[in-house]
């Protein structure tokens, strides 16, 4: 039986010609020679994951900057949505509260096949977020809205989670025709079961529509580590949210799993849900956002 069709919100691309896109590896958290070793020996490139798209039912997907390789220097995941407009759309990482970040976004945006805009850091020692809702932040927020940009955030996992997503609310709110899509399901706990997974500061987003969720291989792999059932955590998240709010992206090109292994554990992530409903959060959802924008 073929499998149901895959939109990929969620897939990082790299190429080991660093001649023509030269890398900055600097602070790689699997240590800058590995990294290196990584490139050149399975480089996550359009032409191989095409393939495999081709392979495992994938209909396209969004080419999310890979920070680790790449930093803000956006040019080979441009260059891939620009070549393969037809599959892929690029999510671009800017520093939205550098003071240029605005006139550049708009700038990029415009000109080449640009989805969303991906945020992503860690509390300030004082608590404060500046990457993400500072004044100066809040500009380039003001850009992306008018582009009619999708906002990828990813804050760090444990302990600010509840501050973080307090800062979310006030801005899917401040922008309510923006679509914020959490990176990693904003981490769900997998300290207690099935039903730890949704805490009390995920429920807060319960009434925030445009707020939605990407549930990844770091996801699912974290879940099979703790023992959770991830088709039961897919079905809660369904139930709280509703199925047109959760989708699915792998996470390719940072997450070492194999592509076919990705995709035959998102279509099993999704066994308890509808037809309908496995339709919208393996495909339709994704493709409604995060599709060809040339």
């Amino acid at each position: 039986m073929p499998n149901p069709r895959l939109f990929d919100t969620h897939a990082h691309f790299f190429t080991d010609d660093t001649e023509r896109f030269p890398i900055d590896v600097t602070g790689a958290r699997e240590g800058e020679a590995e990294v290196r070793a990584r490139i050149a020996r399975d480089p996550a490139t359009a032409e191989r994951l095409l393939a495999l798209w081709d392979q495992c039912g994938v209909t396209g997907g969004a080419a999310v900057q890979y920070n680790t390789i790449y930093k803000t220097d956006n040019s080979y995941t441009l260059w891939v949505a620009d070549v393969n407009h037809h599959r892929v759309s690029a999510v671009l990482i800017l520093r939205a509260d550098f003071p240029g970040t605005p006139k550049q976004l708009r700038a990029l945006a415009t000109r080449h096949n640009v989805c969303g805009l991906r945020l992503f850091g860690y509390p300030d020692a004082d608590g404060s977020y500046p990457w993400l809702d500072s004044p100066a932040a809040l500009e380039t927020w003001d850009v992306a809205a008018s582009l009619g940009l999708t906002m990828v955030i990813m804050y760090a996992p444990g302990k600010p989670t509840r501050a973080a997503l307090h800062r979310i609310i006030a801005l899917a709110r401040r922008f309510p025709k923006t679509v914020i899509a959490l990176d990693h399901c904003g981490w769900p706990g997998v300290e207690n079961g099935v039903a730890g997974t949704i805490g009390p500061e995920h429920l807060e987003l319960v009434d925030v529509p445009n707020i939605v969720f990407k549930f990844t291989q770091i996801n699912l792999n974290r879940f099979r580590e703790t023992g959770i059932d991830a088709a039961q955590f897919v079905r809660l998240i369904v139930d709280t949210y509703g199925a047109s709010r959760v989708m699915w992206g792998s996470d390719y090109g940072n997450t070492k799993d194999a592509y076919p292994d990705m995709v035959a554990q998102a279509i099993a992530a999704t066994s308890l849900l509808s037809a309908a409903e496995r339709a919208q959060v393996l495909h339709d959802n994704g493709a409604k956002l995060f599709a060809d924008r040339l």
